[in-house]
């Protein structure tokens, strides 16, 4: 193919040499993530101590349909017998409508993309469970595990126990005060009965409640419950 008029071949040799450099930094940047001197145990042993920091349900579906993990979020929701069960490695839905659907995606085995999204009620939560289902490694497990299935459960009213004050004020900066009145906002407490509780007067709390709304970078009351429901219940 010849060149355009005016078209400088060096210049174009030298584009494609920098394009290389560049391919070749991003690949060793990726390869360099994990320490050589960390041995897959001790990664995963991070890895599922970090899971435990998640607030919502994380449980790993191995090749005989058992649970090889479930982080505490899953295991507290589990522990309430309302809706998700766990028991004798197995996971199970009490919607039966639920379980069927989540049992026959698994029998049947999932592509690549292929996800399933389950709505679990129970008779006392507030609001439902969302469950996605998803295969590992295009259904296949993974090497030297067996996983091939990750269950993300999502509680959307967070959960019955509130974050803990000093979780609040090292994540989005609060005071002692303002994160006490999330956390009494976050349980469904109205405004001036947290304002009473709290001891404060109800423009007092509207002024803090004005400060979190910054601090958080949220515009609502709305905003902010599911910014700190999503969040993490320690550090």
């Amino acid at each position: 193919m010849g060149l355009e008029p005016g078209a400088n071949p060096g210049r174009r040799s030298r584009r494609r040499e920098v394009a290389v450099i560049d391919r070749r930094k991003t690949r060793r940047r990726r390869v360099d993530v994990v320490s050589p001197a960390a041995t897959d145990a001790q990664c995963l042993r991070a890895a599922f101590a970090t899971l435990d920091k998640f607030n919502r349900g994380v449980l790993l579906i191995d090749r005989d349909r058992g649970i090889a993990f479930a982080n505490r979020a899953a295991e507290d929701m589990a522990g309430r017998d309302n809706g998700i069960v766990i028991e004798r490695r197995r996971l199970r839905f009490e919607p039966s409508a639920a379980h069927a659907a989540f049992e026959a995606y698994l029998a049947r085995g999932a592509a690549a993309g292929d996800s399933l999204v389950l709505r679990v009620d129970g008779t006392r939560l507030r609001s439902p469970y969302r469950v996605l289902v998803s295969p590992l490694n295009g259904g296949e497990p993974a090497t030297g595990t067996g996983v091939r299935y990750s269950v993300f459960v999502y509680e959307p009213n967070g959960g019955q126990q509130p974050p803990p004050v000093p979780v609040l004020r090292q994540l989005y900066g609060l005071t002692a005060a303002e994160a006490r009145l999330v956390n009494a906002l976050f349980a469904g407490v109205a405004l001036p009965a947290a304002a009473r509780a709290l001891g404060i007067s109800i423009n007092t709390a509207k002024s803090a409640l004005k400060s979190v709304y910054t601090k958080c970078a949220v515009c609502s009351r709305a905003e902010l419950l599911l910014l700190v429901s999503l969040g993490p219940r320690t550090l």
